[in-house]
């Protein structure tokens, strides 16, 4: 199974510390379901997948590894990662923008009164794309809003999450 760990949270008070468990444990319960797994190996066309194939992806963003042995399966892997809140500067207020992670690192970022506006699936939704489709899985995507993009692991990743979470009742962890 997959898990998170968030290290080091910052501008993270009692409340937003509670929403951040819960979009955790909710993306939890969605990459380890089976109706998850079946829609990584599913999907039709990944762009910036690395020549993967589509279990090999999964087995990426799950394990750590391509081609993960079988004593790999056996154990969790944790997901460690420092999460920080961080205003928006005034030339972004009109940015679509949610959060980034820095390339190389294990730091997420996420403005403030984005987090502040999502709801725990959104939430969850945003965590999956930075944390399972760029930390765990180490894929990246174009930097540009284009059709490639919209069809890279991280973002296809992102859309999967988003549509489970909000599904009712949300698919249960394998």
């Amino acid at each position: 199974m997959l898990r998170f760990l968030v290290k080091r949270p910052v501008n993270i008070d009692s409340t937003r510390g509670a929403k951040l468990r819960r979009a955790l444990d909710l993306l939890e319960q969605i990459v380890n379901s089976d109706v998850f797994r079946s829609q990584v190996l599913e999907h039709k066309a990944y762009t910036w997948n690395q020549g993967l194939t589509n279990e090999q992806i999964y087995n990426r963003l799950i394990w750590g590894a391509a081609n993960p042995t079988a004593d790999v399966k056996l154990k969790d892997r944790i997901v460690q990662f420092d999460y920080e809140l961080v205003p928006r500067p005034w030339y972004k207020q009109l940015s679509k923008t949610i959060g980034w992670r820095i390339p190389g690192t294990n730091d997420i970022y996420t403005y403030a009164n984005s987090f502040d506006h999502m709801s725990v699936a959104e939430l969850a939704s945003h965590l999956g794309h930075e944390v399972v489709g760029h930390l765990a899985g180490e894929f990246d995507h174009p930097e540009l809003a284009s059709r490639e993009r919209a069809e890279s692991v991280p973002y296809v990743i992102d859309g999967f999450i988003e549509a489970l979470a909000t599904q009712k009742p949300v698919p249960e962890a394998a």
